[in-house]
């Protein structure tokens, strides 16, 4: 486990970071579970509304939306494959995310490649601390 400011990073799953999405992927036998991570749920406030609109998805690809009081967003796909799954406790009560956002997964995928081979899915440890922290001076500099 990381934890930077106060926001915590298991390092029993893998992080996206294209274009800020901020979503982790956990490995499951034929599947992986996706969810948002502590940085997206802390910046984007509660969130209020979550939808997943597509049976299958390409890499970086929007699959669906969510919104707070203070952002609205696409959802993307970190990997190519058909969605087998979506968390419907989450969708009817998207602030579960804010509660516990490595709990909280969004939507199962079954991959079209099963390596996940990606320059924007990092898993190091130091690479997600760097990119965690780059991501907090970002917000600084605003």
């Amino acid at each position: 486990m990381i934890e930077i400011n106060g926001m915590k990073f298991p390092l029993d799953r893998k992080y996206y970071t294209k274009n800020g999405a901020h979503l982790w992927l956990k490995l499951e036998k034929d599947s992986i579970k996706i969810g948002m991570d502590a940085f997206a749920a802390m910046m984007t406030g509660i969130i209020s509304f979550i939808t997943v609109n597509k049976k299958a998805a390409k890499s970086g690809e929007s699959i669906g939306s969510f919104e707070s009081a203070k952002y609205i967003s696409k959802l993307y796909s970190p990997v190519s494959g058909k969605i087998i799954e979506i968390n419907d406790n989450v969708l009817k009560d998207p602030s579960k995310i804010n509660k516990n956002p490595y709990i909280s997964w969004i939507f199962k995928i079954e991959p079209d490649d099963k390596k996940n081979k990606s320059k924007f899915i990092i898993e190091d440890k130091d690479k997600i601390s760097n990119w965690i922290t780059e991501e907090i001076k970002k917000l600084e500099i605003k």
